[in-house]
């Protein structure tokens, strides 16, 4: 099992909005937003199983989250905005918006029992 890396696309999914209702504290809205799409191959490239999770990292920040197989370009990744999103995102870093970049951001995907220094791969 290596490391992946690839760009990290946010989004608003069907699912996060019905659960949102429920409210933000629901165990099924706080499962949607930490669920990576992810394509099939890569899941694969990672050794693990759809609902395996991995340990998404930015510059910014890491988090934990669940993958799911979905289409899709290899290497770009879809995770709903959410507190988990949040996470990997730095607020300083804006272009002058005050809104972080929620598109492309360059991410680096390990599975969770990978310690560090296991992997030779460095993020892009």
């Amino acid at each position: 099992m290596g490391r992946l890396s690839g760009l990290l696309i946010t989004v608003r999914s069907a699912k996060q909005g019905a659960e949102m209702e429920r409210g933000k504290w629901s165990a099924e809205y706080q499962k949607e937003i930490a669920t990576l799409r992810i394509h099939p191959e890569d899941l694969a490239d990672l050794g693990l199983s759809p609902g395996q999770s991995v340990i998404l990292a930015s510059a910014y920040g890491q988090a934990e989250v669940t993958c799911r197989p979905t289409e899709g370009p290899k290497g770009l990744f879809f995770l709903p905005l959410g507190a988990v999103a949040n996470q990997l995102f730095s607020a300083a870093h804006t272009h002058g918006t005050g809104v972080p970049d929620w598109k492309s951001l360059e991410v680096t995907l390990s599975p969770c029992d990978a310690q560090p220094g296991q992997s030779d791969e460095q993020p892009r």
